[in-house]
């Protein structure tokens, strides 16, 4: 008990400067006053489950700017809040028992674009580091967004996550994409081509790489192995 008593006093002056934080930033941004108690009362309650409450400010700030109604910008602040309290659950399931705030944002905005938890979940264990969650997590998502089923696009991720494929490749993955829908190809044949094993005869009629577009990353032979 005396432990618990003396880990409480020495968090409550980070949780205090916290709020003033975010306080200052919502008042220097021009936001009322009530506002701004609402705001801040749900980040505090946010930040009691885990959830990061700088990314709930920004929210705001956001809402505000684009001049949404008050009673909306706080509708949307605690949606988003509990986005980031399913989000943490589901990264920290995955292995990532104290996941930094971006990891959290990236894993809502995934959830948000239409992820499972446990789609959250794969992309984390095959990062395996909050380095490359974040990023995996937003490629899968912006796969998403293009019309890719959300399936498809994380198992692409977990691919190149697991063959240890360059950041950069990672990254690119949403622009290979978006150049192959400009080639003509439908987000069902982009998946095909992007999947891992689409060498075998798929849906879509095609072998091994002979029509793959520019810039597809090479896939695996049948041994396992990446071909030049």
């Amino acid at each position: 008990m005396r432990r618990l008593v003396v880990a409480a006093l020495l968090a409550a002056p980070a949780a205090l400067a916290a709020q003033a934080s975010i306080e200052g930033r919502l008042i220097a941004r021009g936001l009322p006053a009530d506002l701004v108690q609402q705001v801040q009362r749900i980040a505090t309650e946010a930040a009691a489950r885990g959830v990061p409450s700088a990314p709930l400010a920004d929210k705001a700030i956001e809402g505000w700017a684009k001049h949404v109604p008050p009673a909306r910008i706080v509708s949307g602040v605690q949606l988003f809040a509990g986005r980031m309290a399913d989000a943490g659950a589901a990264v920290r399931s995955g292995g990532l028992s104290n996941p930094p705030g971006n990891v959290i944002v990236a894993a809502a905005e995934a959830m948000g674009g239409g992820l499972a938890a446990d789609e959250v979940r794969s992309v984390v264990r095959a990062a395996g580091s909050a380095e490359e969650a974040a990023p995996g997590l937003s490629v899968a998502a912006s796969l998403t967004a293009q019309g890719l089923a959300s399936k498809q696009a994380v198992s692409i991720v977990v691919d190149a996550m697991q063959r240890r494929r360059p950041m950069s490749q990672l990254l690119d993955l949403p622009s290979v994409a978006r150049s192959m829908h400009d080639q003509g190809m439908s987000a069902g044949e982009i998946g095909s081509q992007l999947l891992p094993h689409h060498g075998d005869e798929g849906a879509t009629g095609r072998h091994g790489d002979r029509d793959r577009p520019n810039n597809v990353p090479p896939g695996p032979d049948p041994a396992g192995a990446v071909r030049p």
